[in-house]
């Protein structure tokens, strides 16, 4: 029987997540919240792409405004962070917090959630379940902004898992749990090699005589 995309990503997911303790940044796939261990932070290119969606299709000031609010705060973290800051200010945290939910408010009323005449229940649509995302996770999707070690986005991430999708439509797909495992740990390995500045070969050659290269911790 042939594992498709989601037994690979479940596969990667436990790897990932099991021993994790730090902030796991994503893009809002409900299981990845199962892992209790870490923190969690929600990838604003994925928001980015879903604000602008909205925008386009309905027309939504909201929307709009969130994506410069999100897009202004992420350049004022980059550039105190060329500046030598590890933080923000107290203050100004705060402003851009009361700002984010200011918008999430008058989301609310640009965007009211219109009832079946049917059934009576709520006719929620993208906007609708977006812009109550925003509001419940808001401390997960502000977080770069309160610890700077938290990227904006999981594009990083983002990159290292293509090398699964193109060895599912490429090379096939596995066909039982043990193939996962190994692909995710060789490729989790050679990623590791080249963000620290690795030779990938010589790297692999080294885990083959038993000597891997192990980043050092601080």
């Amino acid at each position: 029987m042939k594992f498709m995309k989601k037994e690979v990503l479940r596969q990667l997911t436990i790897l990932a997540y099991s021993d994790f303790k730090g902030t796991a940044c994503h893009d809002h796939w409900i299981p990845y919240y199962t892992f209790g261990d870490c923190s969690h932070s929600e990838c604003n290119s994925h928001n980015l792409r879903n604000l602008k969606g909205i925008n386009e299709d309905y027309n939504h000031e909201w929307a709009k405004n969130m994506s410069s609010l999100l897009i202004e705060i992420k350049q004022r973290v980059d550039t105190l962070r060329s500046e030598g800051r590890a933080e923000m200010d107290f203050n100004e945290t705060a402003k851009y917090n009361a700002i984010y939910k200011d918008i999430i408010s008058k989301g609310k009323l640009e965007c009211p959630i219109p009832v079946a005449e049917k059934t009576g229940r709520p006719k929620k649509n993208a906007a609708h379940r977006l812009l109550a995302r925003l509001q419940k996770y808001d401390v997960e999707t502000l977080s770069f902004m309160y610890d700077f070690n938290i990227p904006f986005d999981n594009n990083l991430a983002e990159r290292d898992i293509r090398m699964v999708k193109l060895r599912q439509k490429i090379s096939g797909c596995f066909r039982g749990k043990e193939g996962p495992i190994v692909f995710c740990r060789i490729r989790s390995y050679i990623s590791t090699c080249r963000k620290n500045g690795q030779k990938v070969m010589e790297s692999l050659v080294k885990a083959i005589k038993g000597e891997p290269f192990i980043p050092q911790t601080l």
